[in-house]
Order: structure tokens, then C-alpha cells, then sequence
């Protein structure tokens, strides 16, 4: 848990930083409101533990600022003993807590305990929300032939802890398949963790997967949690695992045949206790042919393996996928949920989607922001500028959504800053 100190006086501060981090809690710290906010806004603490009087401002201020930004922290304020109105007034602005001076640290330790529990509470409840939502979108896989045999391997797969292999083309819903394998397996109450190894440079994905410490490399000022280690025993998903170099495969074959594995500048090792799902859209076989991907990692890795076939090759499953797709959409949306228009039906049964689920999705969507007549032939009338923006403000709306309202892991999600994100969704 992370928590940030705000309070001017620099003895109280560090001595209070000083007993949390002994206790194994990430600190940082600001001696004014606006160092507070900064702080607030770079680091997403947890908790923030604030002073009432600060020399550019009051606590309130530091308060009001994350409530309006939609920041996600509990505030507890810090009162002067007997300080009993301010206390309550803390309470009624939207504070969690408050705990008077000078500290009792029994008495702050119960109440960040409280909060971790009901931390730990909310997440299950986004994780069952997440579940039944995932497991409502079962029927979007189809039911063609080849799809019953990929739900009847789902279904094998999702009762086995057993490294699983998802091949097919890009867009066919390899993504969605794992999250539904994991949505009815035994760790359904666990995180389930994503990360596309195409889109993060080689050394970056090293430190993002076995973590770090301090000063193990240039900018490595703190410990990191790598995701092998904060997946627990949930769900690993790397996706394009045919991107992987191969000396960082080495070290994933270690995982798997050891269940070990060594953060960057750690004497130390950990253990690996989830289950990996990795996919791929491009032929490993191949790739081990010409020396790009080893054998033995992919041996490994395809104990289970299940192929989705691309989008052409199901048209029994093009119009209900179709629907399914549209219905999500316009529930995002906030629009009307009607069944798919038939001009929509018509031009959808005349393409060979080659970009597959993915390709299908984004034409819905584009449908439902410009009308039945798509993008190409949208209305004079619409610039391309409030096109673009229309489109902008449903994406963003979208990622909120999926992000469970979470706007900064939204923003983040997105590639842009908190403060952009809600002049985006303002304008």
C-alpha cells in the first residue's frame, strides 16, 4: 500500500515515514498541499495522511482537488487533539478517517488495515463483476462447428493449471478467450494480469515481467514489482509471445521448468505461483526452424494449445457475433439497444473481414457514432474535426468502462496525463 505523507513539520513527517516503511508500507512525502497534489497526481497513493494546516493551504483543499479529479485515495486527516469539529467536517467533505496528534500508531495501523481489507473487498467485487461480465460474452465465441470444439478445449483448458497456447490471426479474439478461461477457472477469484510482449521494448519488458530493485540499473530508484510476482496465483496473459527475444526466453523457460524467478539486482529468488496463457498469431514452428523462437520454450508453453480459426471461415457465426458485438456497444454507449439495423447486416455479410472480431468491432462502433452509413459515407454536414472528436469522446468513454470508472488507470490505459483526460472528456 502506498501512502503519502502531507504535513509541513519535516520531524514529524520523516519520523511518521520512518515507522510506516518499517512496517513494510511504500511512503512518499510532501511538506506542502501543492507537493501533495503533485504527488497525488504523479503516484495514485493509496492513502493520503494529511495535516489540516499547511503553509500554502489547508488539507481540505488537498481533498477537495482529488474528489473533483476523480483521484482514487482515502484521506486521513491528522487533528489537533480535542480538534473534534474539524474532525467531523473532514468526514462530511469525503475523508475516510481522521486520528488526532500525537499519533497513536496502534490506532493508525487499525485504520490502514480497515482500509486494505476494504481495498482488498473492492477488488473482489470488480473481479466478480468482471467475471460474470466475461462469462456473459461466452456466446460472442459462436457456435459454428469449429467454435464448439474451441469452447469444448476452453472448457479442458480452464479446469487445468497447465501452461495453455492460443494461436490465430490478429484479431480473432485470442485475448478474450484467455479472460474467459480464467473467468471459469478455479483462479476466476484471482487477478487475471495482460501483457502484449510486442508493444514494450525488450529491456522494459524484462523489468516489467521479473521486476526490479533498487539501483539495479540507471533510474531504478525504488523496488518494482515484477508481474510474475503481483499475478500471485491468478493468470499471466502474454500475448505475441513470438516477439520475445530470445535470451529473455531463456529466462521464461526457467519459470516454467523451475517455478522460480530472480527480480533485476535481487540476490533472491521467487516464486512463480500463477498460470501463464501465452498467444500468438504467428507460426512458431517456423520461427524454431529459423533459430527465432527455442524449442523447448515452446514445448513448455503448448502442453495445451487451442487454435481460433479466423472469422471467414465461421460465417454461421458472423451476424449473431454481429449482434452480440452491437448490443455491447450501444450499452457502453449509452445508446438505445436495439437489434443490429438490416443495412448493417447486409454490408457486414458482403465482407471477408480479414482483421477478423477486432476488424468487425470497430466497424460497430464506428456505425453507432456515425449512423448506418458508416464513416464513408457519414453526413455532409460533420467535419472531420467533430467526427474525430466524437469518436474520441466514445473512446475514452469506452476505456473508462473497461478500466471499471478507474479514470487513472484510464488515462494511463490511454497514453495520456489525468488532467488531459478530463479536458478531453469536458470539451
Amino acid at each position: 500500500m502506498l501512502i503519502l505523507i502531507i504535513e509541513d513539520e519535516r520531524r514529524i513527517r520523516e519520523g511518521i515515514a520512518s515507522i510506516l516503511s518499517e512496517e513494510g508500507y511504500d511512503v512518499l512525502q510532501a511538506a506542502t498541499m501543492q507537493q501533495g497534489i503533485d504527488q497525488m497526481e504523479a503516484e495514485f497513493p493509496a492513502v493520503v495522511l494529511s495535516d489540516i494546516n499547511l503553509p500554502d493551504g489547508d488539507g481540505f483543499t488537498a481533498l477537495r482537488y482529488s474528489l473533483n479529479k476523480g483521484i482514487e485515495t482515502s484521506f486521513i486527516f491528522m487533528t489537533a487533539f480535542g480538534s473534534r469539529d474539524v474532525a467531523i467536517q473532514a468526514i462530511k467533505e469525503g475523508a475516510y478517517d481522521y486520528i488526532s496528534k500525537p499519533l497513536r500508531f496502534d490506532e493508525l495501523f487499525a485504520r490502514l488495515k480497515r482500509l486494505e481489507d476494504m481495498q482488498n473487498l473492492r477488488g473482489q467485487v470488480n473481479r466478480k463483476s468482471e467475471q460474470k461480465l466475461t462469462e456473459s460474452r461466452l456466446a460472442v465465441l459462436g457456435d459454428s462447428p469449429p467454435m464448439q470444439r474451441v469452447k469444448m478445449l476452453a472448457e479442458k483448458s480452464a479446469s487445468s493449471d497447465a501452461p495453455l497456447l492460443i494461436t490465430g490471426e490478429t484479431g480473432v479474439g485470442k485475448g478474450l478467450l484467455a479472460k474467459l478461461i480464467h473467468a471459469t477457472s478455479h483462479r476466476s477469484k484471482l487477478p487475471f494480469i495482460s501483457i502484449n510482449c510486442a508493444s514494450i521494448p525488450e529491456n522494459l519488458l524484462e523489468s516489467e515481467l521479473f521486476g526490479y530493485h533498487k539501483g539495479a540499473f540507471t533510474g531504478a530508484d525504488k523496488n518494482k514489482k515484477g508481474l510474475l510476482d503481483e499475478v500471485g496465483e491468478g493468470t499471466l496473459f502474454m500475448d505475441e509471445i513470438g516477439e520475445m527475444s530470445i535470451p529473455l526466453q531463456a529466462k521464461l523457460l526457467h519459470v516454467l521448468d523451475d517455478g522460480t524467478f530472480r527480480p533485476l539486482g535481487s540476490t533472491r529468488d521467487l516464486h512463480f505461483r500463477g498460470r501463464m496463457i501465452a498467444a500468438t498469431n504467428t507460426m512458431l514452428e517456423d520461427m524454431i526452424a529459423n533459430r527465432e523462437f527455442r524449442q523447448d520454450l515452446y514445448y513448455r508453453l503448448s502442453v495445451l494449445t487451442i487454435e481460433v480459426p479466423p472469422l471467414r471461415s465461421r460465417q454461421d457465426d458472423l451476424l449473431p457475433l454481429a449482434e452480440s458485438i452491437y448490443r455491447e456497444l450501444s450499452s457502453e454507449m449509452g445508446r438505445p439497444i436495439g437489434s443490429l439495423p438490416l443495412t448493417v447486416a447486409q454490408e457486414i455479410q458482403n465482407q471477408s473481414w480479414p482483421g477478423n472480431v477486432r476488424e468487425l468491432r470497430n466497424y460497430l462502433e464506428r456505425t453507432l457514432i456515425f449512423g448506418e452509413t458508416s464513416v464513408e459515407g457519414a453526413s455532409d454536414d460533420v467535419t472531420l474535426a467533430d467526427a474525430v472528436h466524437r469518436f474520441e469522446r466514445s473512446w475514452i468513454e469506452r476505456v473508462i468502462k473497461e478500466c471499471g470508472g478507474d479514470k487513472a488507470a484510464a488515462a494511463a490505459r490511454l497514453g495520456v496525463g489525468l488532467s488531459t483526460l478530463y479536458r478531453k472528456q469536458e470539451s
